[in-house]
């Protein structure tokens, strides 16, 4: 399993405009750990602006802390957000508090060079840029407080303020490849509230170690002319960066004047630049940039910085888990703290995976904990060096107990559903997913009255003779003997599958083998199965000597379907189970039931034909033979059943095709109830089976190209390899065939011991493949 480390952590939620509170935010956030990377929002009396919004859900904080917020509308936006609200006063009794001081998590610092913070009072560019701190806590945390203007520019150059020592220890794993951007200088005229907020918002979204990305906060030319050496400071610092992105510098204002800019840019040596921007990473990297350095000023950051990221400190661990009880997690945690402090743990690996993210389970697997960022979350008030704490990981069947529970007061199968469950645990039923298997079974069937019924009146409304009719009645009439029949008679399955069919079904137990008796007497037909065949067969109804069917050739083998699995079949449960077959196929991570009853708690009572965990979300829905039995009365009950269970997902499942009409009126309805649509019809759970060509030359070449194309992009992104990676790039070289250790061994050592090699030989690999199988389309034949 892996585990991370991290602070809990808050944006700040202050009256719009207000600088005080503002103030307040950045003096909080400058004290606790990950201070730097908490958004501090303007409350408005409409609630957040679009951008700030966006802000705290990028940001993925655990609560809102209302600084100075009208307190019904601080209510209302975290209502929105879904996230707690929680008052200044309060903030070390909430979750809030599972973070620490900065003493707790820095190293030791020279307390001749102390990082510098702006006075609680000072200009609120330099509380933005550097934070805060008040007095004394300043002697006892070695912080200078600087009162000249010039420090907080040379210090941001080299990420040595208050503000950003909240960052030690501080991680991130990535989702993403690491990234380089033109440098961010942004630029206050004037008070510099608007400025200072939206700098502070942006730099607590920027990546911590996915992206390279080095933000100034300056005030205009008129105060920067005056630095002495800083000028070339900033040279310094943009040519100490790698040549992968454009321009050089990205300046940003919402209150400095285009020609205000372009003396600033002046004044620190900058050209402007025309050419097209750009960001990235590149492998082998570029050459480090050179002087003139360039900038433009119609450049967004904002885009720069929102993406998916998590955070926290990661760390990997080995786990005995056992199923049917607690198992213990232990392992040292990778932050090192210097004496009391809180801090949060999040959790995912193997034994999480397929759950729903769902406050009910995350309580069975331990009462305290919550989901987050897909992951199970515990705070702890102490963080030892090693950690220990036991989890009972709940099995597929249990969270789908623990889900009905949720909505309802009352569960249980109903009488399709036990048959359908006790039908699945003796066999597979996967297999009713192979070709001719299902209609095999369905063939097999004993037609009941409620069959006979209707085909009488379907030969009826076509005029039918009554001959017709009597042998009809004959054939299916009061008849107890369940149906058999031999392959050659198998409808609705290609004569090649016939027998591979049959004998499937055999081997699950659903069928016996057998042959046929015909009574000379009363000239009955009967099924012996093979195990009670006998020399000179007896009729079961008259008594009389009876002989096996031959036809004047070979005895045929007749196939017939147990007891048990035909009254399944009767009652409908085949495309229950073959749809579940086909759902576990796609996302194997998954558990259904076939029929369940529930009550409510008003006191009404549903039956859903499917309902369960489809890989961590809760699928929900119905099931029917034909399609035309989706009305709109259908449809709008299934969906406000699946809406009422709570679903995710809401599953219209037929066995014959579903029109394009059915499909929108049922997307409609789930839309307006919010879930998802999954449909599965004829052409999902009955596809034409299509036998496989054997690959050629032109297959190998194509396989090989790909692979290696694919192996190029991964060498370029600049991060390793893992085995898993090497593992699919050689088995899409080998045409899906599963690559053995020693050649995943190989290639990964390979590519470790010649990383710096491995991208400029790959891609003359790839140019080889292309002009071979340019060479080849052409017509050559390959040797």
């Amino acid at each position: 399993m892996e585990a991370a480390v991290l602070p809990s952590r808050a944006a700040y939620l202050i009256a719009g405009g207000s600088a005080a509170g503002f103030r307040t935010a950045v003096t909080q956030a400058s004290s606790r750990w990950g201070g730097m990377t908490e958004p501090i929002v303007e409350a408005q009396a409409s609630g957040l602006s679009p951008l700030h919004e966006q802000t705290v859900r990028v940001a993925k904080v655990e609560a809102l802390v209302n600084i100075d917020a009208d307190f019904q509308t601080a209510k209302k936006i975290a209502q929105g957000l879904g996230l707690p609200i929680v008052d200044l006063a309060v903030i070390r009794k909430s979750d809030v508090a599972f973070t620490c001081s900065l003493a707790e998590v820095t190293r030791f610092q020279d307390p001749a060079y102390p990082p510098i913070a702006a006075s609680p009072t000072g200009a609120l560019w330099q509380l933005a840029a550097a934070g805060c701190v008040e007095p004394p806590h300043h002697l006892l945390e070695h912080v200078r407080v600087s009162g000249r203007e010039d420090e907080f520019g040379r210090y941001q150059l080299h990420d040595d303020t208050r503000i950003h020592s909240t960052l030690a220890q501080f991680g991130e794993y990535p989702s993403t490849p690491l990234r380089r951007t033109p440098t961010i200088l942004w630029v206050v005229e004037g008070g510099g509230f608007t400025d200072s907020i939206d700098f502070w918002n942006t730099r607590a979204l920027r990546p911590v170690y996915m992206m390279e990305a080095p933000m100034l906060l300056l005030p205009g030319a008129e105060t920067v002319k005056h630095w002495v050496g800083f000028p070339e400071q900033v040279a310094g610092s943009l040519k100490s960066r790698l040549g992968e992105f454009t321009p050089d510098v990205a300046l940003v204002s919402r209150s400095a004047s285009p020609e205000q800019l372009l003396e600033l840019a002046s004044a620190l040596g900058l050209e402007p630049t025309e050419e097209e921007p750009r960001a990235g990473a590149r492998m082998p990297a570029s050459p480090a940039r050179t002087a003139p350095f360039t900038f433009r000023t119609d450049l967004d950051p904002t885009a720069w910085v929102t993406f998916e990221r998590h955070y926290g400190v990661p760390t990997s661990f080995d786990v005995q888990v056992f199923a049917d009880g607690p198992s213990t997690l232990r392992f040292i945690q990778p932050v090192r703290f210097n004496g009391y402090a809180g801090a949060l743990v999040r959790f995912w690996g193997e034994p999480l995976l397929g759950l729903p993210t769902r406050p009910s389970i995350a309580e069975l697997v331990h009462p305290d904990a919550q989901w987050r960022d897909d992951k199970l979350q515990l705070a702890f008030q102490t963080m030892p060096h090693q950690l220990a704490v036991q989890m009972t990981f709940p099995l597929l069947p249990q969270a789908t107990e623990r889900l009905l529970d949720d909505v309802a007061t009352g569960h249980q199968l109903s009488s399709a559903g036990r048959l359908g469950t006790a039908l699945a645990e003796r066999a597979d039923s996967s297999a009713l997913l192979e070709p001719g298997v299902y209609e095999a079974a369905i063939a097999l069937t004993t037609p009941r009255s409620k069959e006979l019924l209707r085909r009488l009146q379907e030969l009826r409304a076509d005029g039918d003779p009554d001959a017709d009719l009597a042998e009809l009645a004959a054939t299916w009439g009061g008849r107890s003997e369940r149906r058999y029949l031999p392959a050659d008679k198998l409808p609705n399955v290609k004569a090649e599958d016939r027998a591979t069919a049959l004998e499937r079904l055999c081997a699950l137990g659903w069928a016996e083998r057998g042959l046929e008796s015909v009574c000379p007497s009363c000239t009955s037909r009967s099924f012996v199965p093979l195990v009670q065949t006998s020399g000179s067969p007896q009729c079961p109804g008259c008594g009389a000597v009876s002989a096996y069917q031959s036809g004047g050739t070979l005895t045929a083998v007749h196939y017939r379907l147990d007891s048990f699995t035909d009254r399944a079949s009767d009652n409908g449960l085949l495309p229950h189970l073959l749809v579940i077959a086909e759902l576990c196929r796609r996302k194997p991570r998954s558990h259904f039931l076939p029929g369940t009853d529930v009550t409510f708690a008003d006191g009404t009572q549903e039956e859903v034909d499917i309902f369960g965990v489809w890989d961590g979300k809760v699928l929900s829905g119905e099931v029917k033979t034909s399609a035309s039995e989706f009305t709109e009365a259908q449809l709008q009950r299934d969906v406000a059943l699946s809406q009422r269970l709570g679903a995710d997902v809401h599953l219209l499942a037929s066995i014959t095709p579903v029109d394009e009409a059915v499909r929108n009126a049922a997307r409609e309805l789930c839309d307006a109830a919010g879930l998802e649509l999954e449909v599965l019809d004829q052409a999902d759970l009955r596809p034409v089976a299509h036998k496989p060509v054997p690959a050629t030359a032109a297959d190998g070449l194509g396989w090989l190209r790909t692979a290696t194309a694919d192996l190029t992009a991964l060498i370029e992104k600049g991060k390793p390899v893992s085995h898993g990676q090497v593992a699919r790039i050689l088995k899409t070289a080998s045409g899906g065939a599963a690559p053995v250790p020693g050649h995943i061994a190989a290639l990964s050592w390979a590519l470790t011991e010649h990383g710096d090699h491995a991208a400029d030989l790959v891609v003359r690999v790839l140019g080889v493949l292309d002009a071979a199988i340019h060479e080849h389309g052409a017509g050559g034949r390959m040797a």
